[in-house]
């Protein structure tokens, strides 16, 4: 059941990143500057956290209705963000700085890590149950996305902040 639960969550990640990634543009509030405000690279680290979140929600829900228990669920999920962000970047940004952006290489790379980190994903969710880890993951969590919102609102002055088709950084005033 494990295996059916991430590979869905691979597939459903992928199609959830189209949504995170212009639900700020199609809904702009302070409530959806948790997702991507531009299109800077800082910004699509958030696409990257917020995506498996809300993927592995619903999933999750979806599981729960059939009683099925998902060991470290909310570790799986932590690990497997902070890989892909990681596993993302390493790959991206060195072609990013050679070739510039290319919406195809974009996704492939994209998806790849994605189903990268939810392979991590699974091998965490099939260890024994760690509820103090679940509980480390959850703050964590929250304390990221905090920071992520922090930084939409106060960005540093780097390239990795700044949107390159506006040459702006954060949220446009």
């Amino acid at each position: 059941m494990n295996k059916k639960f991430v590979m869905l969550n691979t597939i459903l990640t992928f199609i959830v990143g189209f949504f995170v990634h212009n639900i700020y543009h199609w809904l702009p509030s302070i409530i959806t500057t948790i997702f991507p405000v531009n299109e800077s690279l800082f910004e699509h680290m958030k696409l990257i956290f917020i995506s498996p979140i809300i993927s592995s929600l619903i999933l999750y829900f979806i599981f729960k209705k059939q009683n099925y228990l998902i060991n470290n669920y909310l570790f799986g999920l932590m690990v497997s963000i902070i890989f892909n962000i990681i596993l993302f970047y390493v790959v991206y940004l060195p072609i990013y700085y050679s070739i510039g952006h290319s919406l195809l290489m974009t996704l492939c790379i994209y998806f790849i890590t994605i189903c990268l980190s939810n392979y991590l994903y699974y091998l965490i969710i099939e260890m024994n149950n760690n509820y103090r880890l679940n509980i480390i993951s959850f703050i964590s969590i929250i304390v990221i996305g905090a920071i992520l919102v922090y930084f939409t609102y106060h960005p540093l002055k780097i390239d990795f902040f700044r949107d390159p088709e506006t040459k702006s950084y954060g949220i446009l005033k």
